[in-house]
């Protein structure tokens, strides 16, 4: 009996802990639907790297706040508006004092913190307006999203103008329904602010103020013909006519905060579209958001996407049309939940789809409208509560599948698939090259402004500028023209410096170097060291120096075999700078690891023909990796048999793996091909490898 009694004390406690808390209780679905909004917006903070859109908002946020409202403000040199860098400066200062200033989850926790609050105010709002049911379906929807979920965890505005419209509706709802009037000032002012943080964070967000308008007046009409509950005048209350002055008031008076915005808008020059058509494509345009809003970027079969998504875009549907009786305990009863919906929807819709006249790029990328997604979800559920009225069945079996689809789209997220660009993988590749390589200096160019950011994000975790330095000397288009005035003088002023490795990373060269002109120069100067491909990034190494007159420092690792494979050249060391990988990859170079090999070949005779190395990946069942030729690797660009005696050279290259090698220890044997691609003279294993998979 006393072990029963010992094994359910944790139980009693929990229910004791429950019952103290009458409150808690009452509110253990919605705190449920928190948690996982929570879970879903912090899970994998740092699981894809710093890209070029964030890069631009670290670089604002670095800068003084007085500085990025100058620059942000006009609109010139950045589209967005400066609310959201600012906001993101204080958050990294406040993450610094903890020493968190540079680590991309904890900045990245800003953005999830306002998801969060983005699914609490939806649940808040929800709840008055369609009762609690349909807004712990609209709460949890909203919480699986998985385009929320992304903005959530990307360090751009779209999500604060997000989190800042939800609030803005509420605030609104709650002024028109609050008592007193010191009480309803403060509901009205935290309408102002949160709608004013949102389209100073992201402009299209000002899209919904006439929504607000429009929202206020049907506020008007329907308590002038008493479908709103509102309480007399005699109870202590202010009419309605009152609260609509002041709502007028409080959006008049935000539409003034927006007009320098406006403004600027209108006197900016936008180059990025052109002229298109009034609702061009808006059947498309609707099923495509219904589609980002709900099972965005999944994977699965276009018949299942298909299906999901006309079961998903029908209960919309029916959320904008069916009647519904939201219950006895919403606080305040209010038939008009539809045409909230309606508005804040439609609205922005409508201003989006006439824009369409002027820019042809109002709904090109999958976020812009990502601010009225709560507003669609919550119509998602409001259709399945309302159809549940109907038949408990079918409403069932219509919110489960919702909950489902976006349950199961979510974990598409953190997948390679979604990467943009792997400034993290690049960077550590070369960091992890140069740690690796004690006796060769080197340096990287990066000639894209901005894109440096998100590499030195990541390069300074290892190595400093003095250990590493980046240059980016170019500015503009660079044209064939320009290759001796623009390009060459710099890369020559970075040869003199004596780095013996060069790192040229590149992305987002369009309308910068379109023909990749400084990759052609180097190319016809120097050997190429290896190449690899993160995701929306190209990284090329070049060997800067490549004749030695006697072995520079080399790894740990390196092994000194000082065999003469053919007469007269000998191979005196060579390093394996992969020694522990998995022979699927899914960041550099997919589907394929590579070993990266360095040889150090000397000539201790006359060598009469042209050789190149022949590297091999060995097991048991035989040849498991090869290496990749390349047209300017080192010995193709000094043949071998001009080399003179004692002359020590640098050449590197990389194995391709068997992407289903088996985990084990492999050799790395080298040879040597003759000038008539014949496999010559004597092998000598170069160290091992570990799979590891």
């Amino acid at each position: 009996m006393r072990q029963v009694e010992q094994a359910l004390q944790p139980t009693n406690r929990r229910i004791l802990f429950i019952a103290r808390y009458p409150r808690l209780r009452a509110y253990l679905p919605e705190l449920l639907v928190l948690l996982i909004a929570t879970i879903a917006r912090f899970w994998r903070l740092n699981y894809h790297s710093i890209w070029f859109d964030e890069a631009v908002s670290l670089r604002w946020a670095g800068a003084d706040p007085s500085f990025t409202w100058r620059k942000t403000f006009p609109l010139i040199e950045e589209k967005h508006p400066p609310v959201y860098y600012i906001s993101l400066h204080f958050w990294q200062k406040l993450m610094g004092w903890v020493g968190l200033g540079h680590n991309d989850a904890a900045l990245r926790a800003f953005g999830s913190l306002l998801g969060v609050l983005t699914v609490w105010g939806i649940l808040l709002l929800a709840r008055r307006l369609s009762g609690r049911p349909t807004a712990l379906l609209a709460g949890l929807l909203v919480a699986l999203s998985p385009i929320l979920v992304w903005y959530s965890q990307e360090l751009r505005m779209f999500q604060p103008a997000t989190t800042g419209v939800v609030w803005a509706s509420y605030c609104l709802l709650r002024a028109w329904q609050a008592e007193r009037g010191l009480k309803r000032a403060s509901w009205w002012l935290g309408f102002m602010a949160t709608i004013t943080l949102a389209f100073y964070s992201y402009l299209f967000s000002a899209f919904l103020l006439p929504a607000a308008g429009f929202t206020l007046l049907a506020l008007l009409v329907s308590a002038s013909k008493k479908t709103v509950i509102t309480p007399s005048s005699a109870e202590g209350w202010s009419s309605p006519v009152r609260r609509f002055g002041e709502g007028v008031l409080a959006i008049g008076g935000t539409g003034l905060l927006f007009l320098p915005l406006v403004y600027n808008v209108v006197t900016v020059v936008n180059d990025e579209g052109a002229p298109g058509r009034a609702f061009a494509n808006f059947g498309q345009t609707m099923a495509r958001l219904l589609h980002i809003f709900t099972v965005w970027r999944v994977d699965w079969a276009t018949a299942w996407v298909n299906a999901g998504l006309l079961l998903l875009g029908l209960l919309v549907l029916l959320g904008l049309l069916l009647p519904l009786d939201p219950g006895r305990k919403t606080p305040t009863p209010f038939p008009l939940d539809r045409s909230w919906l309606a508005l804040w929807l439609g609205v922005p819709l409508l201003i989006g789809n006439l824009l369409l006249h002027f820019n042809d790029t109002v709904f090109v990328e999958d976020r812009y409208f990502i601010f009225i997604a709560p507003f669609a979800l919550w119509a998602l559920a409001r259709g399945a509560i309302a159809v549940g009225q109907q038949s408990r069945i079918a409403g069932w079996l219509g919110g489960l599948a919702a909950v489902v689809l976006l349950g199961a789209a979510l974990p598409q997220l953190w997948t390679p698939a979604m990467y943009r660009e792997n400034w993290r993988a690049a960077s550590h590749y070369v960091t992890d090259y140069q740690v690796a390589s004690p006796g060769l200096t080197a340096a990287v160019v990066n000639h894209v402004d901005y894109t440096h950011i998100a590499l030195e994000w990541y390069l300074r975790q290892t190595l400093s500028a003095n250990q590493l330095p980046v240059y980016f000397p170019y500015g503009g288009t660079l044209t064939a023209d320009q290759v001796d005035q623009v390009v060459a003088p710099p890369l020559e002023g970075i040869v003199k410096t004596g780095a013996a490795t060069l790192w040229l990373v590149q992305s987002h060269l369009a309308g910068v170097d379109d023909q990749q002109l400084v990759e052609q120069w180097l190319n016809g100067h120097f050997a190429l060291v290896t190449e690899q491909y993160p995701a929306g990034i190209k990284l090329m190494g070049y060997a800067l120096q490549s004749h030695f007159r006697q072995l520079p420092a080399l790894s740990p690792a390196a092994v000194k075999p000082m065999v003469t494979l053919v007469p007269g050249l000998t191979l005196a060391a060579c390093e394996l700078l992969t020694t522990h990988l998995a022979a699927h990859d899914e960041q550099l170079h997919p589907p394929s690891g590579w070993v990266h090999v360095r040889l150090w070949w000397q000539a201790t005779g006359a060598i009469r023909d042209d050789y190149i190395a022949t590297a091999q990946m060995v097991g048991p069942q035989g040849v498991w990796g090869d290496r990749l030729y390349r047209d300017n690797e080192a010995l193709r660009r000094w043949p071998t048999h001009n080399w003179a005696a004692g002359e020590i050279v640098r050449d590197e290259l990389d194995i391709n793996l068997n992407p289903v090698t088996p985990d084990g220890l492999y050799p790395i044997m080298i040879g040597v091909m003759n000038g008539k691609g014949e496999s010559v003279g004597n092998k000598v294993a170069c160290g091992q490898v570990k799979i590891a998979n």
